[in-house]
């Protein structure tokens, strides 16, 4: 099979796991490389080659994810942990329990990297977790942090070099943040498709987070004729229209997936195509709408937003560790579904890249990138240049990009300035937590052809 048309106009190839050609199903295989037929992607996309990632690059990048974050929490569970060594802490520094925490973000990379990991037995684990958790808190969607126990974490929480560096905030009181339960969910659909015939009831979980978040949790804003938004959080007379969202919550190409799930199922609900319009709100109403950049395309979005464009007072107005994986996002929606708005806006964001003071390049991007100037002006973040690499894959203006920006990635990330160890103080460096290196692993499973759309429940 072609994954173009005779025409050049790119199609989508369907499959499920079984179909992937190459792809072992045994208990714990490691991932390997996909050629683009096999991924399942839609035509036209740029896929990297064995010398800019290996198979042996992209199992070190799953495996330091896999072995360092992935820990054991009772019989036959496992979670993910917020750090390697301990990174967070509460207000004193110390490290007894809150090196233990787990989010809900967190649980979703993990159960999506090890579902395209093809890791049965620790996704088993991690699932378990996740009922458990759901259990004993009697909770529609799963608490935003929790202890290794399960129960939510409610106290101030830090990060950091006690005494140096440190940084507190409030665990907000045990509540969801809805991007770790739409990454479930996706994860859960993905093992339907891959392991039908596990005892384990993926597919139920996963239709009632579904129909959780759509009841819920997507929020109609009455702007300029109606936008749909994700409710990042819970807290009284919070409202997301007026107040502030997160645009990287929305996810294009899992809320289409869940669109076509509902078609299919009369279990999913997508009312008056709720889940349609959301993906497509993203960018007509959030993306494409952006007026900071350092020159026309304006494509730098902030972590957190208000609808009418201003500023959310205490945040940062930088294109920072949130908004670094929305290039991800959007690129998985042309993936999956060939969306014209998913290409127009990566081309667009590579042009900012290009036309800011890096001239294009990945060696000088940095976190928290200054949306006026497009200078980067923070530590060293694996989510940012691996974000950009991950959008590469659809600008084939110069499909040498995807090839340069992949070869310098993996460099930087296995070789390179981005530390993997615990300093000689033994705290952790504030980005070696649970957040740059399950994106890391998830960006290396799209960049080799893994993260292939699941076969429709």
């Amino acid at each position: 099979m072609n994954n173009l048309t005779h025409q050049g106009m790119p199609s989508p190839l369907k499959v499920g796991a079984a179909l992937l050609l190459g792809l072992s199903l045994s208990v714990n295989a490691a991932p390997t490389r996909q050629s683009a037929q096999q991924s399942g992607y839609w035509g036209g996309m740029l896929m990297p080659s064995a010398q800019a990632i290996s198979n042996s690059e992209l199992q070190s990048i799953y495996s330091r994810f896999v072995d360092n974050y992935i820990v054991d929490a009772g019989t036959n569970m496992a979670r993910v942990k917020w750090g390697s060594g301990g990174a967070l802490r509460d207000e004193n520094g110390q490290v007894s329990k809150d090196a233990y925490a787990t989010a809900s973000e967190g649980m979703g990379y993990g159960m999506l990297i090890t579902a395209y990991g093809n890791d049965k037995t620790r996704f088993d684990k991690l699932f378990r977790f996740y009922q458990q958790v759901m259990a004993q808190n009697n909770s529609a969607l799963m608490p935003w942090l929790v202890w290794s126990n399960g129960y939510p974490v409610t106290n101030d929480i830090c990060y950091g070099i006690v005494g140096q560096s440190q940084v507190c905030f409030g665990a907000g009181g045990g509540g969801p943040a809805t991007d770790g339960d739409i990454d479930i969910a996706m994860a859960l659909f993905v093992a339907a498709d891959k392991w039908p015939n596990s005892s384990l009831d993926y597919r139920s979980e996963a239709i009632h987070i579904v129909n959780e978040l759509h009841d819920n949790w997507l929020s109609w804003c009455p702007n300029n004729g109606g936008t749909w938004v994700v409710k990042p959080y819970q807290s009284s007379s919070f409202n997301p229209c007026s107040d502030e969202f997160d645009p990287s919550y929305s996810i294009p190409a899992f809320f289409r997936y869940f669109a076509e799930a509902a078609a299919q199922s009369n279990e999913i609900r997508n009312e008056n195509q709720r889940w349609d319009s959301a993906a497509r709100d993203l960018y007509q109403d959030i993306l494409d709408k952006q007026k900071a950049g350092p020159n026309s395309d304006k494509t730098f979005v902030p972590d957190w937003m208000k609808l009418d464009g201003s500023a959310v007072t205490g945040r940062s107005t930088n294109y920072g560790s949130d908004a670094s994986r929305i290039p991800w996002r959007v690129t998985m929606d042309y993936a999956w579904y060939g969306s014209e708005s998913a290409r127009d806006w990566t081309r667009r964001l590579i042009n900012d890249l290009v036309n800011n003071s890096n001239n294009g390049e990945l060696s000088g991007i940095l976190a928290d990138i200054d949306r006026a100037s497009g200078n980067s002006s923070g530590y060293n973040g694996r989510s940012f240049s691996g974000g950009f690499t991950v959008a590469s894959m659809l600008y084939n203006w110069y499909p040498d990009n995807v090839e340069n920006y992949t070869k310098h990635w993996i460099d930087e990330t296995l070789n390179g300035s981005l530390p993997w160890n615990i300093g000689a103080n033994g705290y952790e460096n504030a980005n070696n937590d649970y957040y740059g290196m399950a994106l890391s692993a998830l960006y290396a499973l799209t960049l080799t052809g893994n993260t292939y759309k699941p076969a429709l429940p």
